[in-house]
């Protein structure tokens, strides 16, 4: 269940295009697993990497739970709140260590829904802590208590309301009847259940979703939050993504280690009512020296900003 792009080969062009100027009907995503604190470490290279996608609508995971809001206001590009360029910036209080933020040009309005610790179902969470403890992963079975790596809210587009989603799933668990991919459907499944309850109560246009789904084992938990959901939402589809040279998919570099690369990360929405007009998956690997030298990017230390690699993406309304 993909949706593809209007080219098949996918060049430096796309990336020019993207800076060219910022549509108010448009919606550009920039998502990343920033694995903790990216844009602490390299503050520079995160602002030029938002100001060179041109995003409006920023959807981070696994960000480090000491991470605040004014520590982020500085770190995004043209952010003052004194003028238009403002950021409304929501992070998560779910997920531990591992939160996930919203950061949007446009103004958002916080769930409470989201606005809290995403508990896993009480039956679901016994079961599971049975299942770490007898794995003897005694320290994984307490991290339960933090609730789902999850935030969601609503971003207004003139008239239009959409609503956006970032996660980060559980990690790890090759098998398929491990604890870890257990774990995953599970949080798939609430994750789910809680856009379905947002959808019941507030009139929506489209949905955004967007994160790291550690797809390690099976595609189940993409299929699951992927719905079905009420009228007119529907099932939602994974953007058809690749890196700007055209050959490459993977967004989570496992390049020195015994796992191969794979695609980790997936940006889904609503068909019927948003477009996916261009989007790529940023590998500093493939832009031109000079280019990277202008972003502040050395390519072999790329990883060490974070082994995922961003997401670009850029939406139209459907008429």
């Amino acid at each position: 269940m993909t949706a593809h792009t209007n080219t098949t080969t996918l060049d430096i062009t796309l990336f020019e295009d993207l800076n060219q100027h910022i549509v108010t009907d448009d919606i550009n995503v920039f998502s990343w697993n920033v694995s903790g604190d990216a844009f602490f470490k390299e503050p520079y290279l995160f602002k030029a990497l938002v100001e060179k996608s041109k995003a409006n609508l920023l959807l981070l995971d696994e960000v480090s739970n000491q991470t605040t809001k004014s520590q982020l206001q500085k770190v995004l590009p043209n952010s003052n709140i004194t003028t238009e360029n403002n950021w409304f910036i929501s992070i998560g209080l779910s997920g531990g260590r591992q939160r996930n933020v919203i950061a949007s040009r446009l103004p958002i309005e916080v769930l409470p829904e989201f606005s809290r610790i995403v508990p896993y179902p009480e039956s679901e969470k016994l079961r599971l802590k049975k299942r770490i403890i007898k794995a003897g992963e005694i320290k994984y079975s307490s991290q339960l208590d933090s609730g789902i790596p999850v935030n969601g809210a609503i971003v207004s587009d003139g008239d239009k309301r959409l609503l956006v989603v970032s996660l980060d799933l559980e990690c790890c668990g090759s098998d398929p009847s491990s604890w870890e991919e257990d774990k995953r459907r599970i949080e798939a499944k609430e994750i789910r259940n809680i856009i379905r309850s947002v959808i019941a109560r507030i009139q929506i246009d489209a949905i955004i979703i967007a994160g790291d789904f550690n797809l390690v084992s099976t595609v189940k938990p993409l299929i699951i939050v992927s719905g079905p959901y009420e009228k007119p939402h529907f099932g939602l589809i994974a953007a058809d993504l690749m890196h700007i040279d055209g050959k490459q998919t993977w967004t989570w570099d496992g390049r020195g280690t015994q796992f191969p690369s794979r695609v980790m990360d997936f940006v889904i929405y609503s068909p019927k009512a948003l477009k996916l007009d261009k989007g790529y998956i940023f590998d500093p690997e493939d832009i031109s020296p000079q280019e990277r030298k202008n972003l502040g990017i050395p390519v072999k230390g790329f990883s060490k900003v974070s082994e995922h690699l961003p997401i670009i993406t850029k939406f139209s309304w459907v008429n």
